[in-house]
């Protein structure tokens, strides 16, 4: 059972009346997600009348009994509902918004951290635990269960490599976008130390990119020796220096953000690093065998 998203999980949605909420509502729902409240920051008549709405975080918890939540707010008014979730008493969070102030993403990370509660985001689509919950808006057919989890800095690349991984027959224990925002609420070491304490991940993939220390933590990590097994796919070869490449931290700012020289520290701590999408599943599939 994934120790991050799983059966047990009660997921409370904070703005579940603003479109996007509704939406990622039912589509979660779909997915097997145990949704029991929702906090409504506007009337609507649009949700569904049998989930239970609320005006406060803290109130849908203390009637609910909700572990984890989503949050739904836009970037620029985010920081209270966050705030507030954050020390409602959940102990998993998601906030998928796309340009969290820097301060109120550092105010934001110190509370998750403060409160022992996982955080993940900003710009991020979510985490899924495939065949059990989602909480966050990917494709949900991309994914099948099994013994590998995903780390990605971009959420439509984690959907190309689950899409990879299931059609080569090779299932994923839970996947997670920890986004591609200069400070993340969880950062990549933080989550394949999740993934480390996980019973129902044998090999672990990181998806990354040029900029910021994320795959140095990466490395880190590999090269310890009570280690999983990890094999990665960095995008971003051709990037030029100076220039930002899609997310807001994929910036070749020096030789350490480089695609080479991220690809050279990865492989000295034994990483394999797959050059294309194509070599992905097959380079995944020797690390399982491996670790048998």
């Amino acid at each position: 059972m994934s120790v991050l998203l799983n059966a047990e999980s009660k997921v409370v949605v904070v703005g579940a009346t603003g479109r996007f909420g509704r939406q990622t509502l039912e589509d979660m729902r779909a997915a097997g997600t145990n949704v029991v409240a929702g906090v409504a920051y506007k009337a609507s008549s649009d949700v569904d009348p049998t989930l239970p709405l609320f005006s406060s975080v803290s109130g849908a918890v203390a009637q609910t009994g909700a572990n984890a939540a989503i949050v739904f707010v836009p970037a620029s008014r985010a920081v209270d509902p966050l705030l507030e979730t954050l020390e409602s008493g959940v102990k998993l969070v998601v906030y998928p918004g796309e340009g969290l102030p820097i301060l109120d993403a550092i105010t934001v990370r110190r509370a998750a951290l403060a409160n022992g509660v996982v955080y993940v985001g900003a710009n991020t689509p979510g985490l899924i635990t495939p065949g059990v919950a989602k909480l966050g808006f990917m494709p949900t057919d991309c994914y099948t269960p099994g013994p590998v989890g995903v780390i990605s800095r971009s959420g439509s690349l984690s959907y190309e490599a689950a899409a990879a991984l299931t059609t080569a027959g090779i299932g994923q224990s839970t996947a997670i976008g920890i986004g591609g925002d200069p400070i993340r609420g969880l950062t990549a070491g933080e989550a394949i130390e999740l993934f480390h304490s996980d019973d129902a991940t044998q090999t672990v993939v990181y998806l990354g990119e040029i900029g910021g220390d994320a795959e140095y933590e990466i490395a880190d990590y590999a090269a310890r020796p009570d280690a999983k097994p990890v094999v990665a796919h960095i995008v971003g070869r051709t990037a030029p220096k100076g220039k930002q490449m899609g997310h807001a931290a994929a910036l070749v700012g020096s030789h350490r953000d480089t695609w080479d020289a991220k690809v050279e520290a990865l492989e000295a701590a034994g990483v394999v690093v797959a050059r294309s999408m194509r070599e992905l599943p097959e380079d995944v599939g020797r690390a399982l065998r491996g670790h048998e």
